[in-house]
């Protein structure tokens, strides 16, 4: 209930505690009952430091000035679809933060 409370005020919102803690159980099971709720919700999940920096975010070619996406940049594409879907969608970063 706090983590749906939460999100319905913020635009970002971190989950954090020690491994096994239930993070990834509680954004799970928030997703689940919202769809049970008849808001359907879809998470894209993934670990950030399972590819590079240019990987996740996109690069820009110095010369050509051509932008090229990264798997952020897709996501956020993705998402902002025009759809007549009443969906929730939520990126999750599932990995270490650092500083």
């Amino acid at each position: 209930v706090q983590l749906y409370e939460t999100m319905l005020t913020r635009h970002t919102t971190m989950v954090v505690g020690p491994t096994g803690g239930g993070k990834s159980v509680v954004i799970n099971t928030l997703a689940q009952a919202q769809t049970r709720l008849k808001l359907p919700t879809k998470l894209y999940v993934m670990n950030p430091k399972a590819c590079t920096v240019i990987e996740l975010y996109g690069i820009l070619d110095p010369v050509t000035r051509d932008w090229t996406d990264g798997l952020l940049s897709n996501i956020f594409r993705e998402i902002n679809k025009p759809t007549d879907k009443q969906e929730r969608k939520y990126i999750v970063f599932d990995g270490d933060v650092d500083a």
